[in-house]
C-alpha cells in the first residue's frame, strides 16, 4: 500500500513546489520530473497488481481517524472556497449550494456516520489500476504538454493585453492587463491537485474519503475553467460550480441515507455487494439513485452538459485532462463501479435511458459544430452517455464494453484536445473550417489529428470494436429502445468525424510548413498518447484477456467472499455468444479472444500501411492548381472566372444546424432527460416494482 500513498502524496507535494516557484526555467523540470516520476508509480503499480485479485486495506485505527477528520476538512473547506468566491461574484445559487453542502457535510461526519464501522478503508482491483494508469500516464502526460502550451498561452495574452492596453471588460472585472497576469505557478499546482484527488476517488473504499476526493475535483475544475478570470471564464466557472453542487449533494445525502438506515454501511464494497445481494432494490434503492445523480453530473450528462462545453474557455490542457483522465471519468468510474446493483431494475433503467439519451442527442449536436473543441466536447458527453448506458444495463458482457470504451476514449480525446490546442496557436483559430491546409502547415500535426479520429470511429480500432460489443449487448438483453438510440447515435458520429477528417487530410497547396515552432514538451505528449492509442488497438486481445475478463470474474464470483455472487442475477439471465460462464467460471469477454486477435492484427497491418505512405511519404513537386479559369494565386486559390472577374475557390462543410442545432435540439431532450430522471425517482421513492 505505500505506492498508493505515494500516487497521492507526490502530486500533492509537487503542487506545493510549484505554487511557490515562479521561475519559468525552474518549474518547467519540475513539472517534467514530478509528471514523469508519476507515471513510474503508476506502471509500479500496475506491475504489481495489474494481474493480481482485489486487495483490501484497513489504515490502523489512529491513521484512519486523522485522514477522516483531514477529509472532512478538507470537504469544508471547499465548500467554503466556493461560497467566499460566490459572494465577490454575486452568486447566490452557488452560495446557498456550498453552504447547505456544507451543513450536510458536517451532520455526516459529526451526526448519522459518526459511529459507522468502516473495515476497509482503501483497496485495489484491476480496474482501479486502470484508471491510476489512466491518471498517471495521460493525466502527467498533459501536464508535460502543457509546460510548453502555456508557454504560448501566456505570451498571446500578454501580446492582446499589450494591444489593447486602454480597454476595459464590464463592470466589475478587472483590466486586460490584469488577466494578463502570469498565474501559471496556480495553473499548475491545481494540475497536480487534480491528479492526487483523482487517485483518492479510484483507490477509497471508504466513500466519505471518495466524497473528498469527489468535491476536491470539482473546486479544482472550478479553479482551472476561472483561469484567465475573463466574464466568460467565470460565468463558465459557476456553471459548473453549480451542477457539480447538485450532484454533490446529491452523494452526501446518499451517504447519509446509508449511514441511518439499519444496513450503516459506508463502504464501497460493501454498498455493491448488499446492493446486488437485494437485486439493486430494497433500503439501497434511493442511496444508489442519489449516487447515480452524483454520476450524472460529473460525467455531464444530460442536463448537465452545459458546464464541460463551458469548460472549454479554459486553456487546453485544462479542457483534454477534464475530458480524457480526470473528472468525467470520476462520473463514470463510480457508475461501473455500480453496475452490479444496476442489473435489471428501476435504477439500472433510468441509468440506461439517461446514458442512451445523452449519446444520441449530443452525437446529433455535434454535427451542428464547426468549433473543433464544441465538436470534441459533444463527443466526449456522448462517449460518456454510452459507458453510462453499459453500465446501467449491469452484465459483466456490457461492462466489458464499458471499460473499453473508457480505456479508448481517454487516449484518443487526450491526443485529439492537444492536436486541436497546438494547431489553435499556429492557426489562430479552432474552427474547423480554417483548417484548410493544415496538412501542409503543420503534416505531422495532422496526421496525429487523424490517428486520434481513426481511434474515434474507424475499425478495427477499439472505440469502435467496444460499440459494437455494446450493441451485441443490448440486442441480447432485449433493450430494443436502447439499441435504436445506439444505433442510430453511432451513424451520426460518423458524420461529424468524416466531416472533420475531410478538412485534415486534405491536401491543399497553401502555407509554409511553420511544425518547428511545436515545443518539444508538446512533441513529447502528443507522441506518448499517440504509442497509447496505438499500443491499445494492438494489444487489446491481451488486455481483454488478462485484465478485463479477470475483473469481471472477480466481481461475478462476490466482494469479499461473504456474498452472493453477481453471477447469479446476470449471467444466469442472459448469456452472450462467446460471452457465458465457461469452465471453472471464468468469464469471457463480449466478443472472443480469436476475434480480437483478428482485429489487433488488422489494426497492426494498416498502422503499418499508414506509417509507410504518410510518415515516410516522398516530396512531391508542386503544380498550379487548376481552377477552371485563368489562375492569379495558387496559394489563395483565386481565379478570372468566365464573366472576367475575380473569384475564390473555397470549400465548406454543410453543418445543419436547422436540423441539429443548439437551439433546435437542446431544450427538448434536456427535458426529456429530466423526465426520465424524475420519474424513475418518484417510482423509487414509493416503491414501485418493489424498490422500495
Amino acid at each position: 500500500m505505500v505506492i498508493v500513498g505515494f500516487l497521492i502524496t507526490l502530486p500533492l507535494l509537487a503542487a506545493l513546489l510549484l505554487l511557490v516557484v515562479r521561475n519559468d526555467r525552474v518549474r518547467a523540470p519540475l513539472v517534467i520530473g514530478a509528471g514523469s516520476l508519476t507515471m513510474l508509480g503508476s506502471l509500479a503499480l500496475a506491475v504489481l497488481y495489474l494481474f493480481s485479485p482485489g486487495i483490501y486495506v484497513k489504515i490502523p485505527a489512529p491513521y484512519s481517524e486523522i485522514i477522516s477528520y483531514a477529509t472532512v476538512a478538507v470537504s469544508c473547506i471547499c465548500c467554503l472556497y466556493v461560497l467566499v468566491k460566490g459572494a465577490r461574484n454575486s452568486k447566490p445559487l452557488a452560495v446557498f449550494l456550498a453552504a447547505l453542502q456544507l451543513v450536510f457535510v458536517l451532520i455526516l461526519e459529526f451526526g448519522a456516520a459518526h459511529d459507522v464501522e468502516v473495515k476497509n478503508d482503501l483497496y485495489i482491483d484491476q480496474l482501479s489500476v486502470i484508471m491510476a494508469l489512466v491518471i498517471g500516464i495521460i493525466g502527467s502526460g498533459i501536464c508535460i504538454y502543457a509546460v510548453g502550451y502555456m508557454r504560448d498561452f501566456q505570451h498571446h495574452l500578454e501580446q492582446h493585453a499589450a494591444t489593447h492596453h486602454h480597454a476595459r471588460l464590464d463592470s466589475g472585472y478587472q483590466a486586460l492587463e490584469h488577466h494578463a497576469k502570469d498565474r501559471r505557478h496556480i495553473f499548475f499546482a491545481l494540475m497536480f491537485v487534480f491528479l492526487s484527488a483523482m487517485y483518492m476517488i479510484v483507490f477509497s473504499n471508504n466513500l466519505t474519503w471518495l466524497l473528498c476526493g469527489w468535491e476536491v475535483t470539482t473546486v479544482c475544475s472550478f479553479a482551472l475553467i476561472g483561469y484567465t478570470r475573463t466574464r466568460e471564464a467565470i460565468d463558465n466557472s459557476f456553471r459548473q460550480i453549480v451542477m457539480n453542487l447538485i450532484g454533490g449533494l446529491g452523494f452526501v445525502m446518499a451517504l447519509m441515507l446509508l449511514s441511518s438506515h439499519d444496513i450503516k454501511i459506508l463502504e464501497l464494497d460493501r454498498l455493491i455487494a448488499f446492493g446486488s445481494l437485494n437485486g439493486g432494490i430494497g433500503l439501497v434503492g434511493l442511496p444508489v439513485l442519489l449516487l447515480s445523480l452524483a454520476g450524472f453530473t460529473k460525467a455531464a450528462q444530460m442536463p448537465f452538459q452545459s458546464w464541460l462545453l463551458g469548460a472549454m474557455v479554459a486553456p487546453t490542457p485544462t479542457s483534454a485532462l477534464l475530458h480524457s483522465s480526470t473528472k468525467v471519468k470520476a462520473g463514470v468510474f463510480i457508475l461501473i463501479k455500480l453496475a452490479p446493483v444496476f442489473a435489471f431494475n428501476l435504477n439500472g433503467l433510468v441509468v440506461i435511458l439517461v446514458g442512451g439519451l445523452t449519446f444520441f442527442f449530443c452525437s446529433a449536436l455535434a454535427i451542428s459544430q464547426s468549433n473543433a473543441k464544441r465538436v470534441l466536447a459533444y463527443s466526449t458527453v456522448a462517449n460518456l452517455g454510452l459507458i453510462v448506458a453499459c453500465a446501467g444495463v449491469g452484465t459483466p458482457e456490457a461492462v466489458w464494453a464499458a471499460i473499453f470504451l473508457l480505456i479508448f476514449h481517454a487516449a484518443a480525446k487526450s491526443l485529439l484536445f492537444c492536436c486541436v490546442g497546438t494547431a489553435e496557436h499556429h492557426i489562430a483559430s479552432r474552427d474547423i473550417e480554417d483548417m484548410d491546409a493544415i496538412f501542409t502547415r503543420l503534416p505531422r500535426l495532422a496526421l496525429l489529428m487523424a490517428l486520434g479520429m481513426f481511434c474515434m470511429f474507424i475499425a478495427p480500432f477499439g472505440m469502435l470494436i467496444s460499440k459494437w460489443a455494446t450493441i451485441v449487448t443490448m440486442v441480447d438483453t432485449g433493450n430494443i429502445p436502447l439499441l435504436f438510440l445506439l444505433a442510430f447515435g453511432s451513424a451520426l458520429t460518423f458524420v461529424f468525424w468524416a466531416k472533420w477528417l475531410g478538412k485534415v487530410l486534405a491536401v491543399a497547396q497553401g502555407g509554409s510548413n511553420t511544425e518547428h515552432h511545436i515545443h518539444k514538451s508538446e512533441w513529447f505528449a502528443l507522441g506518448l498518447m499517440s504509442l497509447l492509442a496505438v499500443g491499445l488497438a494492438i494489444g487489446l486481445p491481451w488486455v481483454s484477456e488478462g485484465v478485463v475478463v479477470p475483473y469481471l470474474s472477480a466481481v461475478a464470483s462476490g466482494f469479499s467472499g461473504d456474498v452472493s455472487s453477481w453471477a447469479e442475477i446476470t449471467i444466469s439471465t442472459y448469456s452472450l455468444p462467446g460471452a457465458i460462464v465457461g469452465e471453472n467460471s471464468n468469464l469471457r469477454a463480449a466478443i472472443g479472444f480469436n476475434d480480437l486477435l483478428i482485429m489487433a492484427t488488422i489494426a497492426l497491418a494498416l498502422i503499418i500501411v499508414f506509417a509507410i505512405k504518410f510518415l515516410r511519404r516522398p516530396k512531391e513537386p508542386t503544380s498550379s492548381i487548376y481552377l477552371g479559369g485563368v489562375g492569379i494565386d495558387s496559394s489563395k486559390r483565386s481565379f478570372i472566372n468566365a464573366l472576367s472577374t475575380t473569384s475564390v475557390s473555397t470549400q465548406r462543410n454543410w453543418y445543419m444546424e436547422s436540423l441539429f442545432g443548439e437551439k433546435v435540439m437542446t431544450s427538448f431532450a434536456n427535458v426529456l432527460v429530466i423526465a426520465v430522471m424524475v420519474l424513475g425517482a418518484i417510482a423509487i421513492y414509493v416503491g414501485f416494482g418493489g424498490v422500495l
